[in-house]
C-alpha cells in the first residue's frame, strides 16, 4: 500500500490554497484603488462628459450610416437623452422613434412644469 499519492493531494491543497491567498491580496489592493479612480471620475467636470456623449453619438452615427442607411442617433436636446430614428432609404420618411420625440418633450415640459410649481411655492 503506497501512501505517497496522499502527500501529493496535500501538496496540491497547500498550492492551492496559496494560490487563492495570492488572488485575495490582488484583488484587495485592487479594491483599495477605487476610490482614487471614482474621484478621477467626480472631477471629470458635466460639461466634458455631455461632449463625450455627443462625440460617442456623433461616431456610432457615423458607423452606422456606412452599414446601414436607415438608422440615426441623436440626444434629445431638452432632456439629453437617446434617441433612435428608423428613416426610410428612399423617402427619408421617419419610420420609428425610440423613445418618440413626442414623448422626450413632453417629459422635457412636465420637469419644466413642476420646476415652476416648487418656485411657486418657495
Amino acid at each position: 500500500m503506497k501512501v505517497d499519492s496522499f502527500e501529493s493531494v496535500s501538496k496540491i491543497s497547500r498550492q492551492s490554497f496559496d494560490n487563492d491567498n495570492k488572488r485575495m491580496k490582488e484583488v484587495d489592493q485592487s479594491i483599495k484603488s477605487q476610490p482614487e479612480s471614482l474621484q478621477e471620475i467626480n472631477e471629470y467636470s458635466q460639461e466634458e462628459l455631455e461632449d463625450d456623449v455627443r462625440e460617442s453619438v456623433k461616431d456610432i452615427n457615423d458607423i452606422v450610416q456606412k452599414v446601414k442607411e436607415d438608422l440615426s442617433f441623436e440626444v434629445h436636446d431638452e432632456t439629453d437623452r437617446m434617441m433612435v430614428k428608423v428613416i426610410d432609404r428612399r423617402t427619408k420618411e421617419v419610420i420609428k422613434e425610440l423613445p418618440p420625440e413626442e414623448m422626450l418633450d413632453l417629459s422635457a415640459r412636465i420637469h419644466e412644469m413642476v420646476g415652476l410649481l416648487i418656485d411657486e411655492k418657495v
